[in-house]
């Protein structure tokens, strides 16, 4: 394949790239000087090209005058070279791979650092402490081979005996910055930020995380950047909660590409804060997202940018999303073509969302993608069971968590079991859910874990069978519905929290615990009002209630009665509201019976 540099501009901010060969045809962006692009087809003088580096539009055509033959070496992105004898190790074990770099490590200084690290990627810290502390006392009196063998000690040492860790750490930071390598002394600084994650000392671990990042930056090492920001991650996600940190990080990034002036990382950047926000900032993330995307000239994210503007938006989804896959089909990107016609499938609904599934799956099959056939298969299953036939759903989810299950992609197949679950039998539905917790659970999606658990509970809740099943699901269903309530609350979603714990709420009633039953009840209630969910309120209300009657509170239930009628008028919910209309009768008919007699007072002698 022919690789070109451009090497100069015949317009002011780059070398003009257009839609089709055609001079008349749309413009896109430019090509900055120093990009890097392969040819894909030439006519005359113009060439369309796929980009190598650099910046400016992924693909499109350009004219060839403003190009030069570059050869291949340049056409690959350039690392940055880490000069030290641990960057130095660490690129030979990406190199040749763990087992041939402990074939070859010697006993000299140099060969004990790549033993060190290389054990340590093969997970043995031990041995990786003892080849540090062999290298240590090989290299004394040599500065950056004593700071290399220090910090490889650090990094042994981080998960056993992190404050340990820290102390070597920082031993190590002041020899690189003594000897000026600014690689180590920002790979030094992530490895103290991992450190003090570990101790739980988070502000001063976000700092170090934060200055290594900014010395990443400085000297171009975006493999740092990426370590350092994925650490910085860990971090807030610890110290404010997962979305929080994620959004934190994002606008850190948005802030720093948009000081730059690098619309593409811009544009990725919003695209992750959309990933993290609520569906209407989410929404609004991911337009801006795509609209820098055409300013780079990025056809590919623009899409999907739009896909993802589409699930989050309450409206114009189907326009959007129908969009995105107009504009992948334009760029002939096929694999992309998979992820937005299951995304478009979501929107849609009745028989033209499984047709749209139904393609990816066929698409996914002729590219050999069977963990895209599988997610395929089981947006298949969501719009059958839509379709309310809810036999065919259940095989097709089914199969469709088998081939993730074979494919490793655990969080996809716990959603396929989920989906399988709303289609199964009650008995079924409980193994179903409890298999997608485990792998929830086992993926650190805490989330996904806590939405499992939560379907669980109202599973369990539905059995139908031997009462000593019945009271053991009911015990189970009040377990697990408490340990989503705590979950949801970690995670800042209000409604969630709220659904489980009028989940929590029902089962303390069955299983005759008629205080914590309205006492869940009453905090459902008040979290589905302080997140505008009616329904969840009322629902809520109406459970306290039943709790209520059964603990022989009458009057109290007669009061809140009253009130649950009144939101389900609001709701438009003729039936329950007539059924509560019924029971505040039958309360009014009680309370008479229960102080039947005036009440009398007892007044003081003369």
């Amino acid at each position: 394949m022919v690789h070109y540099e451009v090497v100069s501009c015949a317009e002011l901010g780059g070398a003009l790239v257009r839609e089709g060969k055609s001079l008349t045809s749309q413009q896109l962006a430019r090509l900055g000087i120093g990009a890097v692009v392969s040819e894909l087809e030439r006519v005359g003088e113009r060439l369309r090209f796929k980009k190598v580096s650099g910046s400016g539009p992924e693909s499109g055509w350009v004219s060839a005058k403003l190009l030069s033959k570059c050869d291949a070496g340049k056409a690959a992105p350039q690392k940055y070279q880490g000069k030290s004898l641990l960057a130095q190790a660490e690129a030979k074990i990406l190199e040749k791979g763990v087992p041939q770099c402990l074939k070859e490590a010697g006993k000299d200084g140099p060969g004990r650092i790549l033993a060190s690290m290389a054990h340590l990627a093969d997970g043995k810290t031990t041995q990786a402490a003892e080849a540090a502390k062999e290298a240590q006392a090989t290299l004394k009196g040599n500065k950056e081979g004593e700071a290399s063998a220090t910090l490889a000690l650090a990094l042994a040492e981080l998960s056993t005996e992190p404050k340990v860790a820290v102390g070597h750490a920082m031993a190590a930071l002041s020899a690189y910055k003594e000897v000026g390598d600014k690689q180590m002394e920002a790979s030094t600084l992530t490895a103290m930020a991992n450190a003090r994650l570990y101790l739980k000392e988070l502000s001063v671990g976000e700092a170090a995380a934060k200055d290594a990042l900014r010395l990443f930056r400085e000297i171009g090492d975006t493999d740092g950047e990426e370590a350092a920001q994925i650490t910085l991650l860990d971090i807030l996600c610890a110290k404010d909660g997962p979305a929080a940190g994620a959004a934190t990080v994002s606008k850190e990034q948005l802030a720093y590409y948009k000081a730059k002036g690098d619309k593409l990382g811009e544009g990725r950047a919003l695209q992750k804060l959309a990933m993290s926000s609520a569906k209407d900032e989410a929404a609004k993330y991911a337009k801006d997202a795509a609209a820098l995307f055409v300013q780079a000239g990025d056809k590919k994210a623009q899409a999907a940018a739009l896909q993802t503007a589409a699930l989050a938006q309450s409206t114009d989804r189907v326009s959007a999303a129908e969009e995105a896959l107009k504009i992948s089909k334009s760029i002939g990107d096929e694999a992309g073509q998979v992820d937005l016609l299951i995304g478009l499938s979501a929107v849609l609904s009745g028989e033209a969302a499984l047709a749209r599934a139904q393609e990816a799956q066929a698409l996914a099959k002729k590219l050999g993608d069977r963990s895209g056939e599988a997610r395929a298969k089981h947006a298949a299953a969501v719009a059958t069971l839509k379709l309310e036939k809810s036999s065919e759903a259940l095989e097709l989810a089914k199969e469709a968590a088998s081939i993730l299950g074979e494919e490793k992609d655990t969080i996809s197949q716990a959603c396929a079991l989920r989906t399988a679950a709303s289609a199964a039998s009650a008995a079924e539905a409980c193994e179903l859910l409890r298999e997608a917790v485990s792998l929830s659970a086992g993926s650190g999606d805490r989330r996904a874990e806590a939405a499992a658990k939560l379907q669980l509970a109202a599973a369990l809740l539905a059995f139908e069978g031997p009462l000593v099943s019945i009271f053991q699901n009911r015990t189970e269903a009040a377990a697990v519905a408490e340990q989503a309530r705590v979950a949801f609350l970690l995670l800042g979603d209000k409604r969630s929290q709220g659904r489980a714990s009028h989940l929590a709420a029902q089962s303390k009633i069955l299983l005759d615990d008629f205080d914590g039953g309205v006492e869940a009840a009453m905090q459902a209630a008040v979290l589905g009002r302080s997140c505008g969910d009616r329904w969840l309120e009322a629902c809520a209300m109406r459970t306290a209630v039943a709790g209520q009657v059964s603990k022989g509170c009458h009057a109290e239930a007669l009061r809140m009665a009253k009130e649950v009628k009144s939101l389900f008028h609001k709701l438009g919910s003729s039936n329950i509201e007539e059924a509560m209309d019924s029971l505040i009768q039958q309360l009014e008919e009680v309370l008479p019976k229960i102080h039947p007699n005036p009440r009398v007072s007892v007044l003081p002698g003369p």
